[in-house]
């Protein structure tokens, strides 16, 4: 039988005799509800308590050291009996503020049950496998999704641990992972491979973290295997793209330079034609001096001499030709303005026969050394060239020429090639630099195609046009030798 303090403010005393009538009564609360000495003396207990509390109380009454909790005057008592001097005493106890407080607390502890099975759902419907190892990797808890990616029962996981199941070369890195883990708090996007029940390798990325108070580790664990089948295809893929795109760029490649060759054999023809003319006037002489009665040596090494120099020429033409068609395998320092000459060396019989004047302009302070492909340079200077001849000639203006323009700007060279052969009509500006696109009638298309990849991706340079006053400029952008040292080679 619980005792209590019978001068507690929360303690109510009863005091009945035989017939259930109240002699006495004691406590505080009684006054608050209006309850005296007075008024409840000789009070029979069913008049002073609802039927339903008043059973219980009768009850009570046939109990020896039991208690009982009731509800009366909108309180909650636990309530005692014992017999004394042929007298009974009640003691009633307030506890509704515990049974407010006992009350929040089953809520809580009802909260805190709902939320360990909201979270079990979670871990267990996870797309991820989730376990909590203890300090030295073994398993303490696995929900489903890592239980059937392993192929193993929570019962079986208690004997292993997340060494034991990577495979034998992976042993000694998951055990770093763990230490790691502890040690720095975390470690993420671990990968492994993984040996399931079965004996199938499974590739797998875990993030660790360590839980400090409870000395455990949280993992998770995703099975990427299939994504590096996809990598794996992707790259596939991508290198197969590659191949057929570098086969096609050396076909493209390979069209530019016949094309290029086909215009250069025309140029050679046009460099021949005057020195091969020049050699048969000067056979026929030869021929007509034999005949003479006396032989004139010093002309004939006059004839020598001049024979000589139109044959170098026509053999620097070839050199000229063989060096400019030989592919760069390496980068090199070079001279811009020497490769812009050797351009124009091959096609300045074409620019004098068509009346174009062609000039070199050169900053004093340029820097004209670059690191780059100089034969891929040549071409592509001679392409531009080439061009401005052809727009030339086909709207024949009077002054006609063609200027390059060398400066200097923020450790760069602009090379400037200007003309006045009319422009490019704004319907093709966007066009210019697609492959296989031209106006020309026998054009290849390409030409400005490989241009632009040669400056802007062999040489890490730019390309770009505009229209001027009276005809098109195209500019090229290249680091200067100082700069480019610092640049990465491609």
């Amino acid at each position: 039988m619980h005792t209590h303090n019978l001068s507690h403010p929360k303690m109510i005393t009863l005091i009945i005799n035989q017939d259930q009538t109240i002699q006495e009564c004691h406590g505080k609360q009684l006054q608050s509800y209006g309850y005296t000495q007075e008024i409840l003396y000789n009070k029979h207990m069913s008049e002073v308590f609802p039927n339903k509390t008043y059973i219980k109380l009768k009850e009570l009454l046939n109990l020896s050291d039991e208690t009982i909790t009731v509800e009366w005057l909108e309180h909650n008592y636990e309530v005692s009996y014992q017999t004394i001097n042929n007298s009974g005493v009640f003691n009633f106890f307030d506890i509704s503020s515990y049974m407010h407080v006992e009350t929040k607390l089953q809520q809580s502890l009802n909260d805190l049950q709902s939320k360990k099975e909201e979270l079990q759902a979670v871990f267990d419907l996870a797309a991820n496998g989730i376990s909590i190892l203890d300090h030295d990797g073994m398993f303490l808890y696995a929900n489903k999704f890592f239980q059937k990616m392993m192929g193993y029962t929570m019962e079986e996981l208690y004997t292993e641990s997340c060494i034991s199941l990577s495979s034998p070369e992976y042993a000694q890195a998951s055990e770093t992972a763990v230490q790691k883990a502890i040690k720095y708090g975390s470690i993420e996007n671990f990968r492994k491979i993984c040996i399931t029940k079965s004996g199938v390798p499974l590739n797998a990325s875990m993030s660790l973290s360590y839980l400090k108070n409870r000395d455990e580790i949280l993992m998770i664990t995703s099975d990427i295997t299939q994504d590096i089948q996809y990598q794996d295809e992707l790259k596939k893929q991508v290198e197969l793209e590659v191949a057929k795109r570098t086969q096609q760029y050396e076909i493209m490649c390979h069209q530019s330079r016949l094309a290029a060759m086909g215009e250069m054999i025309d140029s050679i023809a046009h460099q021949w034609r005057q020195p091969l003319n020049s050699l048969g006037i000067i056979v026929q002489g030869l021929r007509h001096l034999s005949r003479q009665e006396s032989f004139n040596h010093g002309l004939l090494e006059e004839i020598e001499t001049e024979i000589m120099e139109k044959i170098s020429y026509m053999s620097q033409t070839i050199d000229d030709f063989s060096t400019f068609f030989r592919i760069s395998k390496q980068k090199e320092s070079f001279d811009v303005l020497e490769s812009i000459n050797d351009a124009i060396r091959l096609i300045e019989v074409q620019l004098k026969l068509n009346h174009i004047e062609i000039q070199i302009i050169v900053d004093k302070q340029s820097t004209l050394e670059v690191i780059g492909f100089p034969n891929e340079f040549r071409q592509v200077i001679l392409n531009m060239i080439h061009n401005a001849m052809n727009a030339i000639m086909k709207t024949k203006p009077e002054n006609r020429y063609i200027h390059i323009d060398l400066k200097p700007e923020k450790n760069t060279l602009l090379i400037t090639i200007a003309d006045n052969g009319g422009g490019i009509d704004e319907a093709h500006f966007e066009k210019i630099f697609d492959p296989y696109f031209t106006t020309r009638e026998n054009g290849s298309g390409i030409g400005l195609y490989m241009s632009k990849v040669i400056i802007e991706h062999h040489m890490q340079g730019r390309l770009q046009v505009k229209n001027i006053n009276d005809g098109a400029a195209f500019t090229i952008i290249l680091q200067t030798k100082e700069l480019s040292q610092y640049g990465n080679d491609s």
